[in-house]
């Protein structure tokens, strides 16, 4: 199958690249979830040594976290998650973050409106933690959900 994201009528598909394509710090493990169990969908702008990456995350009912990397930028896949979700521009989300913004302290709510732009993790230990590592293993999400987002 070919790598990237995929949306049927009721399931959210992402078909990993190559660790050979992306590299060992964005690669990123296939997952299929059903679009009636996506709770969140966040942007995770990260370093990977001195280059911006970015991560979405998506984030299901359980509070598991499928991270997608920006090698689906620019894909109509991803052009069609972001029409399903009525998502803003990927691209144009993540402009908004300056270099310094890159080292794991700031993640934000895309989806759902409700919650558009706020923070996906609580400021805690963990959050700290994870800005002291995150540029030598940018894919780290350590950290606790925001209990604000838990829109039940």
């Amino acid at each position: 199958m070919k790598p990237g994201i995929k949306i049927t009528d009721t399931e959210l598909i992402f078909t990993e690249f190559a660790s050979k394509e992306t590299g060992i710090v964005k690669y990123c493990k296939s997952f299929n979830l059903k679009l009636n169990e996506i709770k969140l969908i966040g942007i995770s702008p990260r370093l990977a040594l001195d280059d911006e990456i970015v991560f979405i995350l998506v984030i299901d009912n359980e509070d598991q976290i499928f991270p997608i990397p920006d090698n689906v930028i620019g894909t109509k896949g991803l052009e069609n998650l972001e029409k399903h979700f009525k998502l803003k521009s990927i691209i144009e989300e993540w402009n908004k973050f300056e270099y310094d913004d890159h080292y794991g302290k700031i993640d934000k709510v895309l989806y759902p409106k409700e919650r558009y732009w706020a923070d996906l993790f609580e400021k805690d230990w963990k959050l700290n933690f994870r800005t002291l590592y995150s540029w030598i293993k940018p894919k780290t999400f350590y950290g606790s959900l925001n209990d604000k987002n838990g829109l039940e």
